[in-house]
């Protein structure tokens, strides 16, 4: 029988930069290591999100280069726990950004990449329309990623209502969902 394992899911607020996503991230994540977490699942765009208006705008880095992501790896490496980066925003095609999650092991190497697929475009009425993919272009194939307790299979928020991506998970043999939003 496998160990109990203690996972912390952390809820951050939308913050407008990289700094501020950062310095709360790791408070909340030093927190939830302190009480013994050995996981660390965080939200949807914990490195940073701005609202204008109805519209959203996250800030982009490459990942090679994301403030965000360097300091929740080396969060990851120092504190020997794994870490589940909800999403960042990366440069895609076109102009637009990937909305991009992962998943980093308590080495700090990144083990797996999410480009959330499904996008969330709406329209509500005449006067309030949604269109995420007027920012994001959306990704193409699900992740399944091994760990030494579970193989975690990785979405972001909207994805949820598309059963298949879920069947397909299970059936590259999914043990853990995560579904930051």
């Amino acid at each position: 029988m496998a160990r109990p394992m203690n996972i912390a899911c952390l809820q951050t607020r939308p913050r407008p930069d990289f700094e501020s996503a950062l310095e709360e991230a790791l408070t909340l994540s030093e927190k939830a290591v302190g009480q013994g977490a050995e996981l660390v699942a965080l939200p949807e765009y914990c490195g940073g999100l701005k609202t204008e208006g109805a519209m959203f705008a996250p800030p982009a880095a490459p990942e090679e280069e994301h403030p965000v992501l360097k300091g929740l790896t080396e969060f990851a490496k120092a504190q020997k726990v794994w870490v589940i980066i909800g999403s960042v925003a990366v440069p895609g095609p076109g102009g637009k950004i990937r909305n991009r999650g992962f998943v980093v092991d308590s080495k700090g190497c990144i083990q797996g990449r999410y480009d959330k697929i499904h996008l969330f475009d709406i329209d509500l009425s005449e006067a309030e329309i949604y269109r995420e993919s007027a920012l994001v272009s959306g990704g193409e194939k699900a992740s399944v990623v091994d760990a030494p307790f579970a193989r975690i299979g990785h979405t972001i928020c909207y994805d949820l209502r598309f059963p298949g991506l879920y069947r397909n998970l299970a059936q590259a043999g999914a043990e853990i969902l995560v579904v930051p939003a």
